[in-house]
């Protein structure tokens, strides 16, 4: 029996042929009721033993095939073990069911918004609930007398305020995490109904050294638009993304960069009214978040 997530492309004719499997074994196997509808993510069991190889098609003279793209492999923390999201299921509710914390699911599944999990998603959840053994009261402590009061103590110099986050450009915030410089760039502060707002997201590596970046899925940053606290647009709203551990690797002075562009309009294409809009970038691999500011008049 192998492990196989399904990637874009692939039908169950595909799979078959490529483990030397057939298409009704793995309907069979996974319970699946329509062989014509599978999706990408989602998480086979291919049966291999017993099932007869496909005959090797003939190869026509054709330059050297590239390189295939080996098969994403999802490396599981030992205490752990995979679990696909199902419908209704929230951080909250599996936290109970499997004896955990939404901190401790947040943190090894490296998810930057506790609220937002989606329906075949795969996480990490403890094999066994968590047990907490109270602890048993120790002796009694005898009170210590309070210190009598000393001196007063003359007041020190002012603290000078924090300084704010570097920010540099017409539109632009940056923050160092990690090993990398994060820098959020919006080309204008004001725009006019209509014109598009272009969004620009880098990661710099500011080190000597390689920095690695550790993905949950493919999906390698976020573009979100909120307005009084209430979201707008989401870039990533209605895109798939394969959920397979996936590492990038920067050297010393090496950059990602991401742009894209909101034509102004709500995830359902409804244009938006003039006012004060909030724009944050999010790093999907380190947690990062950076927020500027824009008005539509």
């Amino acid at each position: 029996m192998v492990t196989y997530i399904v990637q874009p492309g692939d039908t169950l004719t595909l799979i078959a042929q490529r483990f030397g499997s057939t298409v009704a074994s793995i309907v069979s196997t996974n319970n699946i009721s329509d062989p014509n509808l599978i999706f990408v993510g989602q998480v086979l069991q291919i049966p291999v033993a017993g099932a007869p190889p496909a005959p090797p098609a003939p190869t026509p003279p054709t330059p050297p095939a590239p390189t295939p793209t080996p098969t994403p492999t999802i490396t599981v923390p030992d205490g752990f073990r995979l679990y696909i999201v199902q419908p209704a299921d929230t951080l909250a509710l599996l936290a109970g069911r499997f004896g955990t914390t939404i901190q401790v699911l947040v943190t090894v599944n490296r998810i930057f918004d506790p609220n937002l999990i989606s329906v075949g998603q795969v996480l990490f959840v403890p094999v066994r609930p968590t047990i907490v053994v109270p602890t048993p009261p120790g002796p009694p402590v005898t009170p210590v007398p309070p210190t009598p009061p000393g001196p007063p103590v003359p007041p020190g110099p002012p603290v000078p305020p924090t300084p704010p986050v570097p920010v540099t450009g017409v539109n632009q915030v940056s923050v160092i995490q990690d090993g990398l410089r994060h820098t959020f760039m919006v080309n204008r502060t004001t725009f006019l109904r209509g014109e598009p707002v272009r969004l620009s997201l880098s990661k710099t590596n500011v080190t000597g050294i390689p920095v690695t970046i550790t993905y949950r899925s493919s999906q390698r940053y976020d573009f979100i638009v909120t307005r009084a606290g209430r979201e707008i647009w989401r870039w990533s709203q209605g895109r798939f993304f394969t959920f397979a551990l996936e590492r990038i690797t920067l050297g010393a002075g090496q950059r990602l960069l991401h742009v894209q562009v909101w034509n102004q309009t709500t995830n359902e294409g409804v244009p938006v009214p003039p006012g004060v809009y909030t724009l944050t970038a999010v790093n999907t691999g380190t947690g990062v978040r950076l927020s500027l500011q824009i008005e539509i008049r």
